[in-house]
């Protein structure tokens, strides 16, 4: 179920992407008249996100959805909404809409309640996912060294808190029940590096070791990895 796709170059790789995920919105909106994503923060998918703004798609029936979301205001630079917005949301993809897992007034558990109402009102399964892939074998904001990565994996909630120490910040992210929730799934990374940690999850264990496997050890939903170095 995992296509690996090699690229000689990052924009070989984010202009392979971009095709691919522009043909599954629009067959999303011709078949049901809307289509849903989500997107990852990070640096690797900026090359995609100026691919995708410049493509003629019908984002006004696109709903959005932000893969993790550090708990800092959307105007801050550690935003991924922010980033997001930025770097995709401008011009005509502004029409999309998209779900915020931010919430100003409130903390983090305070606003679980309030984010899964609103994650649970996106068209599903999601007709695209776009996620990232860290050196630690991490996937949205789930992540190996997090106390919480066991319930964090098994649960069937649409999003989560995660405390982990050395980042210094809650995060909200997604879980896999939500990820897997999709009828195509993208994970985007680069370099030799990354290579090694995702050739290393392709072997059997535990998913708490390497969260990524809970996408990549899966039958459900095909799964294509783009890479370059």
């Amino acid at each position: 179920m995992v296509a690996f796709k090699e690229f000689k170059t990052r924009d070989a790789a984010a202009t392979a992407l971009a095709r691919r995920v522009g043909d599954r919105l629009r067959r999303g909106v011709h078949r049901r008249a809307t289509a849903s994503m989500i997107v990852s923060g990070g640096t690797s998918p900026l090359g995609l996100y100026h691919e995708l703004r410049m493509a003629p798609l019908p984002w006004c029936l696109v709903t959005i959805v932000p893969s993790d979301e550090r708990w800092v205001p959307v105007e801050d630079a550690a935003s991924n909404e922010g980033m997001i917005r930025r770097e995709l949301l401008s011009g005509e993809p502004g029409f999309a809409h998209l779900v915020s897992l931010y919430r100003r007034d409130a903390t983090p558990a305070q606003s679980l309640p309030q984010l899964n109402e609103a994650l649970a009102e996106v068209p599903r399964p999601f007709d695209t996912v776009i996620v990232g892939m860290g050196e630690d074998g991490h996937v949205a904001s789930l992540f190996p060294d997090s106390p919480d990565i066991a319930a964090a994996l098994a649960t069937e909630a649409d999003c989560v808190v995660q405390n982990v120490p050395r980042l210094g910040m809650p995060r909200v992210s997604l879980t896999t029940h939500s990820l897997l929730d999709a009828r195509d799934i993208n994970v985007l990374f680069f370099g030799s590096g990354k290579r090694a940690v995702y050739e290393a999850a392709l072997k059997p264990g535990p998913l708490e070791e390497y969260p990524i496997r809970a996408l990549v050890h899966q039958p459900r939903v095909p799964v294509s990895v783009y890479w370059a170095p």
